[in-house]
């Protein structure tokens, strides 16, 4: 039986001093937007994010699943 779809399928992990920040999105752009954000932060010293992971929910395997690390990129 497959999981239930999240209302935000969609999530940023923040890696900050070995610690992990999650945040949710309801889309695709919407947590591009908040990539690009974080970025934008990191660019001008406000931030002391490492590393950002988007991930997706999968509802036929009933967990998250990696999509690409956004920060750094390669």
């Amino acid at each position: 039986m497959a999981a239930k779809k999240p209302s935000r399928p969609w999530r940023l992990l923040h890696t900050v001093n070995g610690a992990v920040i999650e945040t949710k999105h309801r889309s695709r752009p919407e947590a591009d937007r908040e990539v690009a954000a974080e970025v934008a932060r990191i660019a001008d010293g406000t931030s002391r994010v490492v590393r950002i992971r988007i991930e997706k929910w999968e509802a036929d395997y009933g967990r998250w699943m990696h999509v690409e690390i956004a920060y750094p990129t390669t």
